[in-house]
């Protein structure tokens, strides 16, 4: 048996007497033979953390019993002096079970132990020890330490053995947020010389990102555009800014890939604001300070590298608050004309990610969107979900509209939508990293994709959402629910409530089911849009679903 042992594996193998040594060699694979074998205790010490033991007269292995009697075991375990090695066992009960033993145990070698009947020999049980002392399990413990049924084991949080250096700067686009965000420019309002400040900064990252001008004029950042907006109402001149990446190849480069963000906000209280807030600065950190810091970045790594075959085109729109003025104004001119353009990406309400998915608004504007998203989420690391329904939300809608495949990347609605409180010490800087990340993937996809996406029909939307310009049709009251963009329906999942809300007030809370409102029915955010649009403020019904069960509660509706 030993001689067929030796053979089975490489290299050289001693075969040697157990009297020879005192202790067993350190520094080589040790394959004990024999019931009497004087080295036995070591090997039954080694499979002690294990649920086997060799007694005297059977052997039992994970639960089962095998008796001695008629039967031949091998057991391996892990070297006790060096556990990079080796030690294993084998014993016969009838010597004639050794030819047939030896010339089997190569065919076993993936098995931690082996028990074999009779003198052929037959196999009667097999296993693979479990890994014991490895960071990579965790025991999970029995009877009174045994967790619920279908409780899963928490591993400890570990570092990677290696990481990569981050393609995208977290402190840059930290940097561009506090100055967007920032006090000097006072909330960006429409018309504002706080907004003036906010472009020049943009222009002044496009410039040094080595992207080439694209305005109205030649070597001119801005296209410029008279427009009404504010609070009150005013008559301005604003811009949007654009620069570019051209292409380099010939028959690609005559399409466009666009790319955008808003920089504009509400300054001291335009139309989207609460009339409670006005005449304080809404900073708009993450709506949209986040998405210009990511559209910002994108152009220094993108036009950094190898440049792209398709001319990408990146454009910082005026205006979106009053209405989508700034995007309108850049569909509208013949330099972009909708037939030349591919597709677009909108980045809105960013900057709150927080461990979240990152959703994509407008999926449906191309049936491959979806594999888009799904496969640049594989790349970047980053966890997509397509919004449950088409929203009239942002910049990105014009472009839909215009019949241009055209998706939104937003982070998830928070409580400090459209609030002073929507400040610079609130923004992800990791989740900024994650959304850069993902979108280079999108960009360097379509930017080199030869074939056009299979757009939908043009058509308008009817249910705005984040980031939705203001305009007819606004909202008169507020119940203070935060919807899950990702839910389909039928009714509305909320992912939250805004403190001090009515909502809060009559008890909803996140995770509750909103099927209801005064007897009207919910299939999703669209309804619950218009539904809003037409109460005025009093009481109403809410029915809503929580933990299997249906319930209705009452909710004040107060103005906005």
């Amino acid at each position: 048996l030993a001689g067929a042992i030796g053979r089975s594996g490489p290299g050289d193998v001693e075969i040697r007497e157990d009297r020879e040594f005192t202790d067993l060699p350190p520094d080589r694979a040790i394959f004990l033979l024999g019931w009497e074998n004087r080295f036995l205790p070591a090997l039954r010490g080694a499979i002690a953390g294990y649920d086997a033991v060799i007694g005297e007269r059977e052997v039992r292995l994970e639960g089962s019993s095998v008796a001695r009697d008629g039967h031949a075991f091998v057991i391996a375990a892990r070297h006790p002096a060096n556990a990079q090695l080796t030690l294993s066992w084998a014993a016969l009960d009838d010597p004639a079970a050794a030819a047939g033993l030896g010339r089997k145990l190569p065919h076993y070698h993936k098995y931690s132990y082996l028990a074999f009947e009779g003198a052929e020999p037959a196999n009667v049980a097999k296993g693979r020890w479990p890994a014991t002392g490895s960071p990579l399990t965790l025991p999970i413990g029995t009877g009174d330490t045994a967790p619920p049924a279908g409780a899963m084991a928490r591993l400890p949080k570990r570092q990677a053995l290696a990481t990569l250096p981050p393609r995208f700067s977290r402190e840059r686009m930290l940097a561009d947020v506090g100055t967007l965000a920032g006090p000097t420019l006072g909330g960006r309002g429409f018309g504002t010389a706080g907004l003036e400040q906010a472009a020049e900064h943009i222009v002044a990252a496009f410039a040094a990102a080595g992207l080439t001008p694209a305005g109205d004029k030649p070597g001119s950042w801005f296209q410029a555009f008279g427009a009404r907006g504010g609070n009150p109402p005013r008559e301005a001149v604003v811009r949007n800014v654009v620069g570019v990446i051209p292409g380099t190849d010939r028959d690609l480069q005559k399409d466009l890939l666009v790319i955008g963000a808003h920089y504009d906000h509400l300054g001291e209280g335009d139309p989207g604001s609460l009339p409670a807030n006005r005449g304080r600065v809404h900073p708009g950190a993450d709506d949209n300070a986040s998405g210009v810091a990511v559209l910002l970045e994108l152009a220094r790594t993108l036009a950094r590298g190898e440049r792209p075959a398709r001319t990408v085109v990146f454009v910082a729109f005026a205006g979106e608050e009053a209405g989508r003025l700034g995007s309108l104004h850049f569909v509208a001119q013949n330099s972009f004309a909708p037939a030349r353009t591919l597709a677009m990406v909108n980045f809105d309400t960013i900057g709150r990610l927080e461990g979240r998915r990152i959703l994509a608004l407008g999926g449906a504007s191309a049936p491959e969107w979806v594999h888009i998203l799904l496969g640049a989420g594989y790349l970047a690391g980053a966890e997509t979900a397509m919004a449950a329904e088409e929203l009239d939300a942002s910049d990105d809608a014009t472009f839909r509209r215009a019949g241009i495949p055209a998706v939104q990347l937003f982070g998830g609605p928070s409580t400090d939508y459209h609030r002073p409180t929507d400040t610079v010490e609130k923004i992800d800087g990791a989740g900024l990293e994650k959304v850069a990340a993902l979108a280079a993937e999108v960009v360097g996809y379509l930017a080199g994709r030869e074939a056009r996406l299979s757009a939908a029909a043009a058509g308008p939307s009817t249910a705005p959402g984040p980031g939705a310009g203001g305009g007819a049709g606004e909202r008169k009251v507020s119940l203070g629910v935060v919807p899950d963009f990702a839910f389909a329906g039928p009714g509305v999942r909320l992912e939250g409530v805004v403190p001090g809300s009515p909502a809060e007030t009559a008890g909803l809370r996140a995770g509750d089911l909103l099927l209801a409102i005064d007897g009207r029915t919910l299939t999703g955010l669209r309804e619950l849009s218009a539904l809003l649009k037409s109460l005025p403020p009093g009481k109403v019904g809410l029915k809503y679903l929580r933990d299997g069960r249906e319930a209705t509660v009452e909710a004040l509706l107060t103005s906005r």
